[in-house]
């Protein structure tokens, strides 16, 4: 009997408890996960993706000594863009490097243009500061 006693409390014990229902949730967005976690996904699929265009265009090892700019040229640079901020109109300087050419040309009512040439590739770039122009 004291037998009957010990498994009686433990079969209301077992009784108790219930199997719930298993429910697929699904984590992307596009099959009604939840939205923000797309963000995250997208960023996982481009750091795994290795394919490349086959159009790109290759610019190959960079390096930060390619963009330093030597403090003399830096200097004459500051000082052909102060001259072109308080000259007039269309007056031109220009500084040469080893590897880019910069000219500083006056818009008048403070604004200039600075045109740098990479004398490597012959690639041009032209940034217009300071006054309104239709010339770009």
């Amino acid at each position: 009997m004291t037998l009957r006693y010990l498994l009686l409390p433990l079969a209301l014990i077992a009784a108790g408890a219930q199997a719930g229902e298993l429910i697929y949730q699904p984590i992307n967005p596009s099959f009604g996960g939840d939205p923000l976690v797309g963000n995250y996904l997208l960023n996982k699929a481009q750091a795994q993706d290795d394919n490349e265009d086959p159009d790109a265009r290759d610019f190959g090892d960079f390096s930060p000594n390619q963009f330093r700019i030597e403090d003399q040229v830096y200097e004459s640079l500051d000082d052909a863009i102060e001259a072109a901020k308080n000259g007039e109109t269309g007056s031109f300087s220009t500084i040469d490097s080893p590897d880019l050419r910069f000219q500083v040309e006056s818009l008048g009512s403070g604004g200039y243009r600075l045109i740098i040439t990479d004398r490597v590739t012959g690639e041009v770039t032209s940034i217009n500061v300071g006054a309104a122009s239709n010339n770009f």
